[in-house]
C-alpha cells in the first residue's frame, strides 16, 4: 500500500503545476472557434465538417476519461499529468501540417491529453486541499478561462499578423511545454501518489446514486451547449451582419465576461452551503442571452453574447466543483470525475456537428440556438439535484 503523499504548506511548485494544466486545458478550442471561417476555406469543409472538428476534442475526452483514474492508480496522479502536457504539446504541434488528415488526427491526440488533465484535476484539488476545496476549484477554473478568453481573444490578431490559423494554434504548443517540464520537477520532488486503498465505487454504484447521476447530467448539458456556442459563436455573429474582426472582438469580450461568476464563486464557493441558487441564476441568464441572439441577431449582440458567456461560466464553474464538493474522497473524485465525464463529454462531441446540420438543411442558426435553450433547460433540471449539499461516499 503506498503512503499517501500529503502536500507541504506553501508547496509554491505544486500550485504552479496545477495552474499551468488549467491553462492548457481550453486555448486549443477556444482558438478554434474565431479561426473556423478560414480554416473551412483553406480546406474546403463544410459546416457539418467543422463541426466534427470541433466536436472531436469531446468526443476524446468522452472514450478515455474513463481511462485516467486506472492510470493514475497504476502510474502515479504527478507521472500521469506529466505525460499528458508532453502530449498536448505533440497534438497542437501535429495541427500546423497542412493536411485535412493530420489536423484531425492531431486535434484527436491533444484531446485525449486534455481528457486525462480534465478528470484528473479535481482529484490533485481534493487530495492537496481538502479545506479549501472550492476556493482552489475556482482558482484553478478561473485560470481555466482566463486562458480560454485570450486564447480566443488571440485567435484572429495572430493569423493576421501573418501566423495564418496554423501558426496561431500551434503557438499553443509553448504552454503545455511550461507545463509538461513543471511536472517533471515536482515528480522528482515527489514520489508518484496513489490512493491508499483502491477505492472503487464501480460503475453500478454510480448509476444508481441519484446524486451522481444529477451531476453527469448537469456536465453534460452545461458541456453540449458550451461547445456549441464557442465553436460557432463567431459565425452566428458574422452571419448576422458583424464584420468578422468585431465579431471576433465580440466574442473575446463576452468571453472575458464569463471570469465575473467565476471570481464571485471561487471566493464565495466555501461559504455557499446550497449550490442550487447559483444553478438557477446562471441558467436565467444563459436562456435570455440565448434568446436575444435568436430573436434579435445583430441588435445588441454584445449584451446577449455577454449573458450567454457569464450564465456559461458560472455553469462550467459549478460543473468542475461538484466533482470535488461531492465525493468524500479524492480518489472517488477520480472515479466520478471519470464516469461523469465520459458520459458528459461523449453527448458534447454532438453539439458542434448537431449545429452545423441544423445550420445546413435551415439556412440559419435560430433552430440550433433553440436547441441550446432546451439544453439549458436540463441542465438546470439536474443542477437542482446536483447543488444538494450532499456527498458520495459517505
Amino acid at each position: 500500500m503506498a503512503a499517501r503523499v500529503q502536500r507541504r504548506p506553501g508547496d509554491a511548485l505544486l500550485l504552479a503545476g496545477i495552474l499551468l494544466v488549467a491553462a492548457n486545458l481550453r486555448p486549443v478550442m477556444a482558438a478554434t472557434g474565431p479561426l473556423i471561417g478560414e480554416i473551412q476555406h483553406d480546406l474546403g469543409l463544410t459546416s457539418a465538417a467543422a463541426g466534427m472538428l470541433g466536436s472531436l476534442p469531446a468526443l476524446c475526452f468522452g472514450l478515455f476519461s474513463a481511462l485516467a483514474p486506472r492510470a493514475s492508480h497504476r502510474f502515479g496522479l504527478e507521472e500521469v499529468l506529466m505525460f499528458a502536457m508532453f502530449v498536448l504539446a505533440v497534438g497542437i504541434l501535429m495541427r500546423v501540417i497542412p493536411s485535412v488528415a493530420v489536423l484531425f488526427l492531431g486535434t484527436a491526440v491533444l484531446g485525449v491529453a486534455i481528457a486525462f488533465g480534465n478528470v484528473l484535476m479535481p482529484a490533485v484539488v481534493r487530495r492537496n486541499y481538502p479545506f479549501t476545496e472550492k476556493r482552489m476549484s475556482g482558482i484553478y477554473t478561473t485560470v481555466l478561462v482566463a486562458s480560454a478568453t485570450v486564447a480566443a481573444g488571440l485567435a484572429i490578431p495572430l493569423s493576421k499578423a501573418g501566423l495564418g490559423w496554423q501558426w496561431s494554434l500551434g503557438i499553443w504548443s509553448l504552454p503545455a511545454l511550461a507545463a509538461a517540464i513543471v511536472w517533471v520537477a515536482i515528480r522528482r520532488r515527489r514520489p508518484a501518489s496513489r490512493p491508499e486503498v483502491p477505492e472503487k465505487l464501480g460503475l453500478r454504484v454510480l448509476l444508481r446514486s441519484k446524486l451522481a447521476v444529477a451531476v453527469t447530467v448537469f456536465m453534460a448539458a452545461q458541456a453540449f451547449a458550451i461547445y456549441v456556442m464557442i465553436f460557432w459563436l463567431t459565425e452566428i455573429l458574422i452571419e448576422s451582419g458583424i464584420p468578422p474582426v468585431r465579431a471576433g472582438l465580440i466574442f473575446a469580450i463576452s468571453q472575458s465576461c464569463g471570469l465575473l461568476p467565476v471570481i464571485a464563486l471561487t471566493f464565495a464557493g466555501d461559504r455557499i452551503r446550497d449550490d442550487r441558487y447559483p444553478v438557477l441564476a446562471g441558467g436565467a441568464v444563459t436562456i435570455i442571452g440565448l434568446t436575444g441572439l435568436a430573436v434579435f441577431g445583430a441588435s445588441g449582440a454584445i449584451v446577449w453574447a455577454i449573458m450567454v458567456s457569464i450564465g456559461q461560466a458560472s455553469g462550467f464553474t459549478l460543473g468542475l466543483s461538484f466533482f470535488v464538493s461531492r465525493s468524500a474522497t479524492h480518489s472517488i473524485s477520480a472515479e466520478l470525475s471519470g464516469f461523469g465525464q465520459s458520459f458528459a463529454y461523449l453527448i458534447a462531441a454532438g453539439g458542434p456537428v448537431l449545429a452545423g446540420v441544423i445550420h445546413d438543411s435551415s439556412g440559419s442558426w435560430t433552430l440550433a440556438l433553440v436547441m441550446v435553450i432546451v439544453v439549458i433547460v436540463i441542465q438546470v433540471t439536474a443542477g437542482l439535484e446536483a447543488g444538494r449539499p450532499a456527498r458520495i461516499g459517505e
